[in-house]
């Protein structure tokens, strides 16, 4: 037998099992070093901090079971939490991770492939088309997308392999190992649900015999005890989710049903399958929407058509493979269209983490529609009779698999360039750190950090006293202290001046202001403040370094002085419109001429 001979089952001989095992281990490789460029020299974003703030805290049960956002993810808070364990913001750590989830990823679609079609070169064509679509990107650079995505796209690939195993023999450990992948997959991802649809319409359209009721029957008699259990962990998941997880929106999704159907199946979708979408739009930088232009979606809509056409034409059967891929597609926009574009739009179907798994289904349905199924006679064949003489010769197939191919390096350069060059967050915080690493501890006001760091509808997280101790030890928040500092718009730590509402109206002694020695002195301001978060200067000439009593609304402190000219800040929440000031020990003074009411504001270098 010749090496090129290949087996029935589609294993060839080992010389060409090892060519083979070889060439995919090289794209998978290339694949991780793509990725790698584009990982490290990026940063966190939004979520990530968050989630990292919350996994300082300790690893518990409450941590790994409270939802995210209405994501039921414990195994990305342990990821989380494995991060957080590595000192302040560790991106380097987190990207070797994400690339770790990658490998196991990339290695999983092999072993599917390989599993339903066996260790021949025909298979390198689907896992390509995995390994170097753009479409997973932004689910992997964004690193909290990439906790739900690159998980379930391992479970994907995995539980396709066992079930098929388990199909073709029915032995209990691969149905035992398929309901173990399907159960991790759910504690990554809520949208692990679907994979139980999609195996079961594996099962009927290549187990089953027959009229599609025929098939139900097969399916249901022969593999009776998958059926039973496959149902019996879905419906658990789900009752678990429902009553125990918030949902996101209750809002109807009816207004925004066509232009999600618009964005997400009839642009970003068919541009992304042929290497697309070759440009970005940058109006929310770092993470990037497919931006393509019109012809080259236009294009892309008749290159799919004619490839449906052609292998209709030329193989059998492939009407249940594309059934497939519809489905998956379709499972994909419904969830989107019912949980976040009621919220922010159809803008959300140009952004491919929603997308990244239907590349996963993808590669199951290219090598579902180009090669022998292992272990069925119901996979795709070759035609006795073609419609269509003509065959597309296969120089100008591998032509356009290559053409594909390289549309998918070059979008992902694109969009991993938008973060090593467009990420507002990493240039706010890693100034703030920079600014504070040999500043010692630096009191600071909390203030609103910029929308383009951390937006609004994150509150509390966008404010410095949450997000601060996130990216350096340095920072803290008193509530009197004699020296105060703001995050300016850049990020750079700077010396807090009061935006005064009030101040106190001059002092009856020459050349002191108000006198303040043990009795308390009541000083007015010339207006009475609202209810409301202040803080309050006092500008002072102490003559010994002491304390003194602070009385301001309901709120009652005691503050240090310096002997000399200083400054005293006290954070207080409240209406008022006197600040009280007495206390000092026998023989001391303490002359103030100027109190502020106000916020704090960016002034001068720390």
């Amino acid at each position: 037998m010749s090496d090129r001979t290949v087996h029935r089952s589609g294993i060839g001989p080992v010389g060409a099992r090892e060519l083979v095992l070889g060439a995919a281990a090289l794209l998978i490789l290339a694949q991780l070093a793509l990725r790698a460029w584009a990982l490290y020299p990026s940063w966190f974003y939004l979520d990530d901090l968050q989630m990292l703030d919350e996994a300082s805290k300790g690893l518990d049960a409450r941590l790994l079971f409270e939802p995210y956002d209405s994501q039921f993810m414990p195994l990305g808070r342990l990821l989380a939490w494995v991060v957080s364990t590595n000192g302040l913001v560790s991106w380097g750590l987190a990207a070797t991770l994400t690339l770790a989830v990658q490998l196991a990823a990339s290695v999983a679609c092999l072993w599917m492939l390989s599993t339903l079609h066996g260790m021949r070169w025909e298979i390198l064509v689907p896992l390509s088309l995995y390994l170097f679509t753009a479409i997973t990107v932004p689910a992997t650079m964004w690193w909290a997308a990439s906790l739900n995505a690159l998980p379930l796209q391992v479970a994907f690939f995995c539980a396709v392999a066992t079930w098929w195993r388990y199909l073709r023999t029915r032995r209990w450990r691969w149905l035992a190992l398929t309901l173990l992948v399907l159960g991790l997959g759910l504690l990554a991802y809520v949208k692990a649900l679907v994979l139980f649809p999609l195996l079961a319409l594996l099962a009927l359209a290549y187990f089953g015999d027959g009229s599609l009721r025929n098939r139900f029957r097969v399916v249901a008699r022969r593999y009776w005890p998958a059926v039973g259990a496959g149902v019996a962990l879905a419906a658990a998941f789900s009752a678990y989710y429902l009553s125990q997880v918030p949902q996101l929106t209750t809002d109807s999704p009816a207004p925004v049903a066509g232009p999600l159907a618009d964005t997400m199946l009839g642009t970003a979708l068919p541009v992304g399958l042929l290497g697309g979408p070759w440009r970005w739009s940058e109006i929310n930088p770092p993470a990037g929407l497919a931006d393509p232009y019109g012809w080259a979606t236009g294009l892309s809509w008749v290159a799919i058509a004619a490839l449906v056409a052609y292998l209709g034409m030329h193989r059998r059967r492939t009407g249940r493979v594309w059934l497939l891929l519809a489905y998956y597609v379709l499972a994909s926009y419904l969830l989107l269209l019912v949980t976040r574009a009621p919220v922010v739009g159809s803008v959300a179907g140009l952004e491919y983490r929603y997308l990244a798994d239907v590349a996963c289904a993808v590669a199951l349905c290219v090598g579902l529609l180009l090669l022998p199924a292992l272990g069925t006679d119901q996979g795709t064949e070759p035609r006795p009779d073609p419609v269509l003489r003509w065959r597309l010769p296969q120089r100008y197939a591998a032509a356009g698999v290559a053409l594909v191919l390289l549309g998918g390096v070059l979008s992902t350069v694109g969009y991993a360039r938008i973060w090593h060059t467009d990420n507002p967050g990493e240039r706010f915080l890693r100034s703030a750190q920079e600014g504070l690493r040999d500043a010692g501890p630096v009191a600071f006001a909390d203030t609103v950090v910029p929308d383009n760091v951390i937006p609004g509808y994150l509150y509390p997280f966008n404010t410095s006293v949450r997000l601060l101790p996130v990216v350096t030890e340095n920072a803290y928040f008193p509530r009197v202290t004699g020296q105060l500092a703001v995050l300016g718009e850049d990020g750079e730590p700077r010396r807090a001046v009061i935006s005064p509402a009030a101040s106190a109206q001059p002092g009856p002694k020459e050349g002191c202001g108000w006198l303040v020695q043990t009795d308390p002195v009541l000083i007015p301001l010339d207006t009475r403040v609202f209810d409301y978060t202040w803080w309050v200067r006092v500008g002072y000439l102490a003559s010994a370094d002491t304390t003194v009593e602070v009385r301001i609304g309901s709120n009652v402190v005691e503050a240090p002085v310096r002997r000399g000219a200083h400054e005293l800040f006290v954070n207080v929440t409240d209406d008022f419109g006197v600040v009280t000031l007495g206390g000092l020990p026998a023989g001391q003074t303490m002359c103030v001429d100027t109190i502020d009411v106000g916020t704090a504001t960016p002034g001068g270098p720390l």
